[in-house]
C-alpha cells in the first residue's frame, strides 16, 4: 500500500529543519566530548611530565650538593696530578752526572791523569727557570777538565774521545802547557809533562725543564 504524507509542505520543511538542527546539536555534543577527552588526556600527560621534572630537579639539587661537598677533593686531585707532572718533568730534565762520570772514565786515555773536574748546570737547564721566548741560549762552560799527560797529542785524543759522550758538546781547549817532569825513580830519565784545561758544554734537553716559579701572592 502506498504511503501518503498528508502534512502540508510548510510542516514538512519545518520538520526537516528540526531534524537537521538535532543532528547538528548531536554532532556538536560529540565534538565537545571528544575535545574534553583529549583535554583530560593532555592534562594527565602534563601532570606526569611535571612530576618527572620535579623529581629530576630534586635529583639535580642532591647531585649539586654532593658535587659541592666533593669540590675540595677534586682540587686536591688536580693539585696532585699537577705536582706529579712537575716531578716527572724535573726527573726527565735532570742532568745524569753519574752517567757522565762513568762515560768519562771509559773514554779517558791511559796517559791522561785528571786533577779536577768542575761541573755546573746552566740556569736555562734548571727547573723553575723559564727561558725567554725566542731568546738564544748563551754559550756556557758547564764542565771543565784539568789534568796532566805526556804530549799534546794525548790532549787532542782526550778531546776527541770526549766528543763521543752524548751529553757533552762544544769541546774546546782552554790551555795546554808542556813542562819538564821530575826524574823518574826507576829509570832516572825525565819525561815531558803537559798540563791542560779542556772545557765543554752540556747538551740542552729535548724537553725543557718545568717552570716551578711561585705565583704572585702565593706562599711557598
Amino acid at each position: 500500500m502506498k504511503r501518503i504524507n498528508l502534512l502540508p509542505p510548510e510542516a514538512r520543511v519545518k520538520a526537516s529543519r528540526e531534524r537537521g538542527l538535532i543532528y547538528a546539536v548531536l554532532l556538536l555534543v560529540v565534538v565537545v566530548v571528544v575535545l574534553g577527552g583529549v583535554y583530560m588526556w593532555q592534562k594527565s600527560v602534563l601532570t606526569t611530565k611535571e612530576d618527572e621534572l620535579a623529581q629530576i630537579l630534586a635529583q639535580q639539587q642532591v647531585v649539586a650538593a654532593q658535587a659541592a661537598a666533593l669540590a675540595p677533593y677534586a682540587q686536591l686531585q688536580a693539585q696532585r696530578v699537577g705536582m706529579a707532572a712537575t716531578g716527572k718533568g724535573i726527573y726527565d730534565a735532570r742532568v745524569p752526572w753519574s752517567t757522565i762520570l762513568e762515560e768519562v772514565s771509559l773514554v779517558i786515555p791511559e796517559n791522561v791523569r785528571l786533577q779536577s773536574m768542575t761541573c755546573l748546570v746552566p740556569v736555562a737547564m734548571q727547573p723553575g727557570a723559564a727561558a725567554a721566548a725566542g731568546a738564544a741560549a748563551p754559550a756556557s762552560t758547564d764542565v771543565t777538565f784539568t789534568g796532566t799527560t805526556h804530549t799534546h797529542e794525548d790532549v787532542a785524543e782526550f778531546m776527541t774521545r770526549l766528543g763521543l759522550i752524548p751529553q757533552l758538546k762544544n769541546i774546546q781547549l782552554g790551555s795546554s802547557t808542556g813542562t819538564a817532569a821530575a826524574a823518574s825513580t826507576t829509570s832516572g830519565s825525565t819525561q815531558a809533562t803537559v798540563s791542560f784545561t779542556v772545557t765543554a758544554s752540556l747538551r740542552p734537553y729535548q724537553t725543557p725543564p718545568p717552570t716551578t716559579a711561585l705565583q704572585a701572592g702565593v706562599a711557598p
